[in-house]
């Protein structure tokens, strides 16, 4: 044993022992990690939020509106029949633009017949 009142420290280590050790020492988490968005999603994202807050704002209105006038009885299915109807309806204007000619030369023919030239 060593004679004196030097103490030995403890052993220097590698740099492969350090990242060993890093490595290990890093706290580990389940599932997938979430970032927040940046940029121009984030603008998006928080576009989307504050329609969201407006929509459900105009729907509080209605629903208590109804519900102060209707007294003692309140029933949504006349709230519902309109939500209904509103569906239907953009599901419409949506089939309508979707069914239009997706081929270019029913394209061209339709533009040639708009300007007044049969094909």
């Amino acid at each position: 044993m060593a004679q004196g009142n030097k103490k030995l420290g403890p052993a220097k280590k590698s740099a492969g022992q350090k990242k060993k050790y890093l490595t290990k020492s890093k706290k580990v988490t389940k599932g997938r990690k979430e970032y927040s968005a940046k940029g121009r999603k984030a603008n998006a994202a928080k576009e989307k939020a504050a329609t969201t807050k407006a929509i459900n704002v105009k729907n509080e209105t209605a629903v208590s509106a109804r519900a102060v006038g209707a007294g003692d009885r309140f029933f949504l299915t006349d709230l519902t029949d309109k939500g209904k109807k509103k569906l239907n309806e953009m599901e419409r204007e949506r089939n309508k633009k979707e069914d239009r000619a997706t081929k270019l030369s029913d394209k061209l023919r339709d533009q040639l017949r708009k300007l007044g030239r049969d094909v």
